[in-house]
């Protein structure tokens, strides 16, 4: 009976969720996932997209095919843990206390009505899981252990093509349980059977092209990181990796031969517990300043969106975080109570594990790149703890139904707490406008226009500004396709200059003007963090006036990227130039090319960089940006304009941008881009320069 309830509670949440407020809630990771579906894309997991894929194929309706993914995992995901939590964490509570423990917390309910790899993978994993559980207990049934082997390494194949985070996580789980059996059975060759698959299955990520992407971004991530030892690995990923297996592996028989010698995970075990039964409290405290210490340094890291998102207003952030507040206290009281008993159970040492995990993950964080593509994550830790609350349910399940059957003004007053918590995490999730801003959602004139003209536009407005949700419209036009037509292995993408009703093929509300309209006899070179020289060589190449001062006619050089150039940071960030440089794509109003840069092995070895040249009017004054995500492919975008452009006015008299690649050929580099002593691969003028895409994008 209480299952039904909460399988209705659980339908009008998600509804409350996705469709109140006169619009479709949506978020970026989900909107991007459903705009891969006729374009595909950078995957962390390949079973999702593909699946939406296969939906949309017989819905022919995007939107469609992800509300109802959306819908029937939210509703089928809580009575699914409550089966996996049943039989691996020995669960025996009500499922009211397991229900309400799921709703006060907004990290559970935000992965789980979001169509993305991780739900699946989670999933997933947790079979992984219970297959070890059973390999651990059916030592005397040879044919049944041996079934539970063969289906583990099925599960590991599913898993690696589920979701590569969701991967790394249960291997760490899973080595961590096969440490806990071999020092309790000191049988290595079960350790040794079960281990070698879960390190195996991560080189399906590493082989499978469709993964090519992620692992180049994931690269990327590590060799822009700001710690050396992460650089080194991103420079040397494969070798540390294999490495890294390896010495997992390992790592079981070197901690059961220490254990045997010296007892230390005894001593360690007995050390916690008695000090837990000494000093409950403090631990609680200090279980709470980690916390509270965790959510001040990921709100610092993360300020820029959170503020945002919040408006500003950080005072309302924590307040919208009670719920999760409460969830974190109930946990903290839960494992110090469970650390003090006789015997700790594996649940509660693989919420530790993921809980160090996610302070591992959130240290990773402030190393990481910002600012200049999608992979600059600083968000790691939020992305683990989804997994540690999926782990902590039992444990703050067994504190809600302890308080329920309690009597006097401590139920009345935690009744109080759990409801407040619950309603600020489902309004949380919601993302009410009129307290947030949050600009993931489709309108009902969304979805009408949409379908009739794909990609590149927004609402065309008096004030030429796109729309607030203008990203969710985007990805919502690349999964309907209107006019998509591939080109030359890449997705490039060229739609009729037309207009429906008052939507445009105009993506951003920039003027484009031709190249040749810039004053060259009056250019500016606007500063950035580039190269010693770059500049003044630039300049000299393409200012015939070599004029400095900014005048009434003259035109600005913008060069570098929203990285290294705060100007054309601002230019991107309001929309004024049609085609974006991210750290590995250039995406225009109606096309994407990949693998934008190749790196050799050392920090600045390019040997390979696309560029983009576009010209627009900004604020009544022309401006001519060469952008690229290498300092060799910007010298190669003023190279050509210099030699090129310039030379051959009739032939680019119309142009107002392109897109180019160079590429190393002769050996040679500018001194001025010569990253390291002996470095010879740049640019230069004898390598090879050849036009990828150009013209203008016709705005009515």
């Amino acid at each position: 009976m209480f299952a039904l309830i909460f399988a209705l509670i659980f339908a009008l949440i998600w509804l409350f969720i996705r469709f109140s407020f006169g619009r479709i809630t949506t978020t970026f990771d989900e909107a991007y996932y459903i705009s891969t579906v006729k374009i595909g894309g950078v995957y962390s997991g390949l079973l999702t997209p593909y699946l939406l894929r296969l939906l949309n194929s017989v819905l022919q309706n995007p939107v469609w095919t992800l509300l109802l993914t959306s819908f029937v995992f939210f509703i089928l995901y809580p009575f699914l843990l409550l089966g996996f939590h049943r039989r691996f964490s020995t669960y025996k509570g009500s499922v009211v206390g397991f229900f309400l423990a799921l709703l006060l917390s907004s990290h559970y309910l935000w992965s789980s009505n979001e169509v993305r790899p991780q739900r699946i993978g989670l999933l997933v994993g947790l079979w992984v899981l219970l297959l070890y559980t059973g390999i651990f207990h059916d030592r005397e049934n040879p044919a049944r252990r041996n079934l539970y082997l063969v289906m583990t390494a099925v599960g590991w194949i599913i898993l690696a093509l589920s979701h590569v985070l969701s991967l790394v996580i249960v291997v760490a789980l899973v080595w961590f349980l096969s440490l806990l059996d071999l020092l309790r059975s000191a049988d290595i060759k079960t350790y040794l059977l079960l281990m070698l698959p879960s390190t195996s299955a991560p080189i399906i990520v590493l082989l499978l092209p469709q993964y090519d992407m992620t692992l180049f971004s994931a690269k990327w991530m590590l060799k822009h990181s700001s710690l050396s030892p992460l650089r080194m690995v991103g420079w040397h990923f494969i070798p540390f990796i294999l490495l890294g297996f390896l010495l997992l592996i390992l790592a079981g028989p070197l901690l059961f031969l220490l254990e045997g010698k010296v007892r230390i995970f005894h001593w360690i075990s007995s050390f916690v517990r008695s000090e837990v039964r000494k000093r409950g409290s403090l631990y609680v405290l200090v279980g709470i300043i980690i916390m509270s210490l965790a959510i001040v340094l990921q709100v610092y890291l993360g300020r820029t969106t959170y503020g945002e998102v919040y408006r500003e207003n950080f005072a309302f952030l924590l307040l919208m975080q009670f719920g999760n507040l409460v969830f974190n206290v109930l946990l903290i009281l839960s494992i110090v109570e469970a650390l003090g008993n006789e015997r700790f159970g594996e649940p509660v040492l693989l919420v530790l594990l993921l809980a160090f995990l996610g302070l591992l993950a959130l240290a990773v964080s402030a190393v990481m790149p910002s600012g200049f593509g999608s992979f600059g994550f600083t968000n790691w830790m939020v992305r683990v703890y989804q997994y540690l609350v999926v782990f902590s349910i039992p444990l703050v399940a067994g504190r809600i139904n302890r308080a329920i059957v309690s009597r006097g003004w401590r139920r009345k007053a935690f009744a109080v707490l759990l409801l407040l918590g619950i309603v600020t995490t489902i309004a949380n999730v919601a993302r009410p406008p009129s307290i947030y801003s949050y600009p993931y959602y489709w309108t009902g004139d969304d979805l009408k226009l949409v379908p009739q003209v794909g990609p590149g536009f927004v609402y065309e407005a008096e004030s030429g500004a796109p729309p607030e949700n203008d990203l969710a419209i985007s990805f919502l036009g690349w999964a309907y396709g209107v006019n998509l037509r591939p080109a030359g292995g890449d997705i490039g993408l060229i739609p009729p200059d037309a207009c429906v009703g008052s939507l445009c093929h105009s993506p951003y509300p920039y003027i484009e003007v031709p190249i040749l309209s810039v004053n060259f006899d009056n250019l500016s070179v606007v500063p950035g963090s580039l190269p010693a020289g770059l500049e003044e060589w630039a300049n000299s190449l393409l200012s015939r006036g070599r004029g400095r001062r900014v005048s009434s006619n003259s035109s600005l050089l913008l060069l570098g990227n929203s990285t290294l150039n705060p100007g054309i940071a601002s230019l991107e960030r309001e929309y004024l130039i049609p085609i974006l440089v991210n750290y590995s794509i250039i995406v225009g109003p109606t096309f994407k090319y990949y693998y934008a840069v190749k790196e050799g092995m050392k920090r600045g070895d390019v040997t390979r960089s696309y560029f983009v040249i576009q010209a627009v009017e900004v604020n009544g004054s022309r401006a001519l940006v060469v952008s690229a995500p290498s300092m060799d492919g910007v010298a190669a975008g003023v190279w050509f304009i210099s030699k090129d452009i310039l030379q051959n006015p009739g032939r680019w008299e119309r142009t107002s941008w392109v897109v180019g690649e160079w590429r190393e050929k002769d050996g040679e580099v500018l001194p001025f881009l010569r990253a390291f002593e002996g470095d010879n691969n740049g640019f230069s003028p004898g390598d090879d320069i050849k036009i990828v895409k150009s013209g203008t994008v016709g705005k009515p």
